[in-house]
Protein backbone atom coordinates (compact mmCIF):
# COMPACT_ATOMS: atom_id res chain seq x y z
CA UNK A 1 0.00 0.00 0.00
CA UNK A 2 1.34 3.73 -0.76
CA UNK A 3 2.06 6.26 1.90
CA UNK A 4 0.18 9.14 -0.01
CA UNK A 5 -3.61 8.53 -1.79
CA UNK A 6 -6.43 6.93 -0.60
CA UNK A 7 -6.03 2.89 -1.90
CA UNK A 8 -9.95 3.11 -1.95
CA UNK A 9 -10.97 5.63 -4.29
CA UNK A 10 -7.74 6.85 -5.41
CA UNK A 11 -8.19 10.38 -3.59
CA UNK A 12 -4.21 11.80 -3.79
CA UNK A 13 -4.79 14.63 -1.01
CA UNK A 14 -4.56 12.24 1.98
CA UNK A 15 -1.55 10.17 3.70
CA UNK A 16 -2.65 6.65 4.65
CA UNK A 17 0.66 5.65 6.17
CA UNK A 18 3.38 7.33 8.25
CA UNK A 19 6.88 7.08 7.99
CA UNK A 20 7.06 3.61 9.92
CA UNK A 21 3.87 2.43 7.84
CA UNK A 22 1.23 3.08 10.49
CA UNK A 23 -1.97 4.45 9.51
CA UNK A 24 -2.55 8.30 10.24
CA UNK A 25 -6.16 7.77 10.82
CA UNK A 26 -7.02 10.55 8.04
CA UNK A 27 -10.58 10.93 6.60
CA UNK A 28 -10.50 10.92 3.10
CA UNK A 29 -12.66 13.74 1.65
CA UNK A 30 -13.37 11.73 -1.19
CA UNK A 31 -14.78 8.64 0.30
CA UNK A 32 -15.07 9.19 3.83
CA UNK A 33 -12.75 6.02 4.87
CA UNK A 34 -10.43 6.49 7.44
CA UNK A 35 -6.98 5.15 7.79
CA UNK A 36 -6.28 2.53 10.31
CA UNK A 37 -10.54 2.20 10.73
CA UNK A 38 -11.96 0.69 7.56
CA UNK A 39 -8.77 -0.49 5.88
CA UNK A 40 -4.47 -0.65 7.25
CA UNK A 41 -1.65 -1.75 5.69
CA UNK A 42 -2.43 -5.14 5.96
CA UNK A 43 -5.66 -4.81 4.09
CA UNK A 44 -6.10 -7.09 1.27
CA UNK A 45 -6.97 -5.75 -2.13
CA UNK A 46 -10.24 -7.88 -2.32
CA UNK A 47 -11.13 -5.80 1.56
CA UNK A 48 -10.42 -2.68 0.03
CA UNK A 49 -12.62 -3.64 -3.10
CA UNK A 50 -15.60 -4.39 -0.75
CA UNK A 51 -15.14 -0.93 0.84
CA UNK A 52 -14.85 0.61 -2.85
CA UNK A 53 -18.08 -1.21 -4.41
CA UNK A 54 -19.72 0.08 -1.06
CA UNK A 55 -18.75 3.80 -1.54
CA UNK A 56 -20.02 3.07 -5.12
CA UNK A 57 -23.02 1.29 -4.90
CA UNK A 58 -24.54 2.56 -1.82
CA UNK A 59 -23.23 6.13 -1.55
CA UNK A 60 -23.27 7.00 -5.14
CA UNK A 61 -19.69 8.14 -4.89
CA UNK A 62 -20.75 10.89 -2.39
CA UNK A 63 -18.24 13.57 -1.81
CA UNK A 64 -17.61 12.86 2.08
CA UNK A 65 -15.76 16.49 2.39
CA UNK A 66 -16.45 19.86 2.68
CA UNK A 67 -17.82 21.44 -0.10
CA UNK A 68 -15.18 23.80 0.02
CA UNK A 69 -13.00 21.66 -0.05
CA UNK A 70 -13.98 19.36 -3.20
CA UNK A 71 -11.83 20.14 -6.06
CA UNK A 72 -13.65 21.93 -8.83
CA UNK A 73 -13.68 19.11 -11.45
CA UNK A 74 -13.43 16.43 -9.08
CA UNK A 75 -14.73 13.00 -10.53
CA UNK A 76 -14.73 9.84 -8.64
CA UNK A 77 -14.20 7.29 -11.93
CA UNK A 78 -11.40 9.56 -13.24
CA UNK A 79 -10.11 9.70 -10.08
CA UNK A 80 -10.30 6.07 -9.73
CA UNK A 81 -8.76 5.37 -13.45
CA UNK A 82 -5.76 7.68 -12.54
CA UNK A 83 -4.86 5.62 -9.37
CA UNK A 84 -4.53 2.85 -11.41
CA UNK A 85 -7.88 1.15 -8.89
CA UNK A 86 -10.33 -1.24 -11.00
CA UNK A 87 -13.89 0.50 -10.91
CA UNK A 88 -16.51 -1.64 -9.76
Amino acid sequence: MNKQGCPVCGFKEITVLDDFNCTTFEICDSCGCESGVEYDQHSTEEHLKKIRLTWVAQDKCQWWGKDKDKPQDWNPYKQMELADIEKP
